[in-house]
């Protein structure tokens, strides 16, 4: 059972509770999460507290597929822990953490193409896929020609008289918007094209495709704009 106090379970967040109930589970053994739950409150003389914050992690749990509902059981209770659960009990929670960052909210553009690498640990691949989705979209509503490739692309779609650039815009917006395109896509995309990159912060790297995502949405309004 937990050998944690009471006060710092209640106080836990549901995340941190709920990987460490999935340790839990896996140390012992545990496949009735009913008799887990009464287990609980026994350990912790019934304190109502105690029980709902842990009854909310192992929903938490459940809701990620750490643990699903043992299959050929009658038992509604019945749980085991599955792959993912597993993998993140050996691994670490880093890496699922980073994929549950890029699971909703995250443009779908980019969702698409970088969420599958993620999902099998190919972060270098994730990152460079989504840069490379802004690279091709610029390009395209700039209407620029194949040969122009790299930081150039940014660099002309939106400098001064740029197709994608703003001209209502305050000329420091202006600057910012191609510093930024130019910039993410610069140290984000350029080394994964010339050399082997390697992501020791998993979140890192999530970071890098939320910032794609970013710029995906500012483009989804400059096309807005364009088109109206």
């Amino acid at each position: 059972m937990l050998n944690i106090d009471a006060s710092t379970i209640v106080a836990l967040p549901v995340d941190q509770l709920g990987l460490l109930i999935l340790d839990d589970l896996i140390a012992t053994n545990a496949w009735n999460e009913y008799n887990y739950l009464l287990g609980v409150g026994t350990a912790f003389n019934k304190n109502q507290a105690v029980s709902e914050a842990i009854a909310e992690a192992m929903g938490w749990l459940r809701a990620r597929a750490l643990i699903a509902r043992e299959p050929g059981n009658s038992s509604d209770a019945a749980i085991f822990v599955t792959r993912t659960g597993r993998q993140v009990a050996t691994d670490g929670p880093q890496a699922f953490h980073a994929s549950e960052r890029l699971q909703g909210g995250t443009h779908p553009a980019i969702e698409k193409k970088a969420r599958p690498q993620f999902l099998i640990g190919e972060y270098e691949l994730g990152v460079f896929a989504s840069m490379k989705a802004v690279e091709v979209r610029v390009r395209k509503l700039a209407g620029l020609a194949e040969k122009v490739t790299g930081v150039d692309v940014m660099n002309m779609a939106f400098g001064q008289d740029g197709v994608l650039t703003d001209q209502s815009a305050v000329k420091g917006e202006q600057e910012g918007t191609r510093a930024l395109f130019a910039g993410a896509y610069a140290v984000f995309r350029n080394p994964s094209g010339h050399r082997e990159v390697n992501y020791a912060e998993v979140a890192e790297a999530a970071e890098m495709v939320q910032t794609a995502s970013l710029l995906m949405r500012i483009l989804d309004r400059v096309e807005m704009r364009l088109t109206s």
